[in-house]
């Protein structure tokens, strides 16, 4: 009975989700996506598979998303729609690994926080390949202890499949990849003699096969644009190891910070202190820690490339740091309240409610910044139609830039518009965001208008933050 209520507590959790992820589903296009689109999903086929000219081409993804776009004409929910469906997959996920290294009870609120999430929340509402990746590695997860207990060449084989999978979704794939073979590892050590031997030549094989399978993948763009677009891009290029050192601790509070909410900035301390309290409290014997494998992977690969990644690199964890708070908050809450598991269910019900409704009222994920929102593209391309010339320019800096890609075409403007060469004599449509501190007098600074090269803009319309001015080419 008790088991009973547990399943249908975590399918009201999980629909709670949906429901929650459904009403960001159709938010304006954002830069990633919309650049993703111009020149990889909108595109042949071929150019998906064969083309790594920047990296936005989440190859995985980009493949999934146009196979569920092309019938709606590349809408913006359907090309959020693998996402969504890998979002919504992420809550039962969490709850499946929470309860193989906690207790039901911590796993139905490790559900639940997931389901409120705002950076899961986010990026299952954008066409990128980052919850594909969470799924990929949580699932991952979930193999290698299945593998502890009961080795097979269906399983490895299996693992070794989801690992090159992961790493076509996304390159940055290495860093869960390697958190779980360094877990696999910090097992065998419990081993002795042939057996210890035979599980760690196991997994080599196992590791061989997992590039082979993505150097498969990935040779179509290999043979066109070489192995440097991929694991040399200005993402991921080294940087000076002062500025590295320097980067670290901004990238981990930003990181701590961005995982709290859509709690304030202000309590991120205490989530912290309650997920540190819930990871000292783990109890189970049977299987290595998994924070060990975490720092020794992630600071040996930050060592090597010594660059600080982008915040969203380190999704793939914060459901393991769910599932940490989820312990610690149970742990408080019995303490202070001295009563059982059994009411667990519905309080796990219940904090996904607030944390959704949450969501839903303060309109968070619409209202993040994360991977470039512009949210009156649509209006900037209405606006512009009736005006562009056959050789007028409009000049949009990033973020802009990214969602008219989007909204020019979708509205029949022709997309050169936004890169053809400023013509003397033409005029020029200049698009920009006060919210990234974007003024005329920024624009000149930054070269977008150099000086003398056009009339003094004139400010035509504005949409929120956003400004459109109009000038003429010299």
């Amino acid at each position: 009975m008790t088991e009973r209520r547990e399943r249908v507590a975590l399918g009201v959790i999980t629909l709670i989700a949906a429901l929650a992820r459904l009403v960001s589903l159709r938010q304006p296009m954002r830069f990633d996506e919309s650049v993703s689109w111009a020149y990889y999903v909108g595109r042949p086929w071929g150019t998906v598979v064969g083309k790594y000219l920047q990296p936005n081409n989440h190859v995985l993804y980009s493949l999934l998303a146009k196979l569920a776009a092309m019938p709606a004409g590349y809408a913006p929910w359907a090309l959020r729609l693998p996402a969504f469906v890998a979002g919504v997959a992420i809550v039962p996920l969490v709850w499946v690994v929470a309860r193989r290294l906690t207790d039901p009870s911590t796993a139905l609120l490790a559900a639940a926080l997931a389901a409120g999430s705002t950076p899961l929340a986010l990026y299952s509402t954008n066409a990128r390949g980052y919850s594909l990746l969470v799924v990929i590695f949580l699932a991952m997860l979930l193999m290698v202890d299945e593998l502890r207990r009961e080795p097979s060449p269906a399983r490895w084989a299996l693992l070794a499949v989801l690992g090159a999978l992961g790493l076509y979704d996304i390159p940055v794939m290495l860093y869960p990849l390697g958190v779980v073979f360094t877990w696999y590892v910090l097992g065998t050590l419990r081993l002795a003699g042939d057996s210890r031997r035979r599980a760690l030549g196991e997994m080599f094989v196992a590791v061989g096969v997992t590039i082979v399978i993505a150097g498969v993948l990935y040779a179509p763009i290999i043979a066109s644009s070489g192995i440097a677009p991929i694991i040399g891009n200005k993402f991921v290029a080294s940087s000076t190891w002062e500025q590295f050192v320097s980067e670290l601790p901004r990238m981990l509070l930003s990181t701590l910070a961005t995982w709290t909410s859509p709690l304030p900035v202000w309590s991120t301390p205490v989530v912290v202190l309650v997920a540190w309290i819930g990871y000292r409290a783990r109890t189970d014997g049977e299987r290595p820690p998994l924070a060990p494998a975490i720092a020794t992977w992630c600071l040996l690969l930050l060592l090597a490339m010594h660059r600080a990644p982008f915040t969203r690199v380190w999704l793939f964890l914060l459901p393991l740091y769910l599932i940490a708070v989820a312990r610690g908050l149970r742990l408080l809450v019995e303490r202070w309240m001295q009563r059982g598991a059994a009411i667990q269910e519905w309080v796990a019900v219940g904090v996904a409610t607030a944390l959704a409704t949450g969501l839903v009222v303060t309109r968070d994920v619409e209202q993040s910044d994360e991977t470039g929102a512009f949210p009156t593209a649509r209006e900037v391309a209405a606006l512009l139609g009736p005006r562009l010339g056959a050789t007028d320019r409009v000049l949009a800096p990033i973020p802009a830039i990214g969602p008219l890609l989007y909204y020019f075409p979708m509205a029949g403007l022709d997309s050169a518009a936004l890169t053809r060469p400023v013509k003397p004599g033409a005029r020029a449509f200049l698009v920009l965001d006060r919210r990234y501190g974007q003024t005329l007098t920024w624009a000149s600074q930054n070269g977008v208008t150099p000086p003398g090269q056009f009339t003094t803009p004139v400010l035509i319309a504005r949409f929120g933050d956003a400004e459109i001015y109009e000038a003429s080419a010299r």
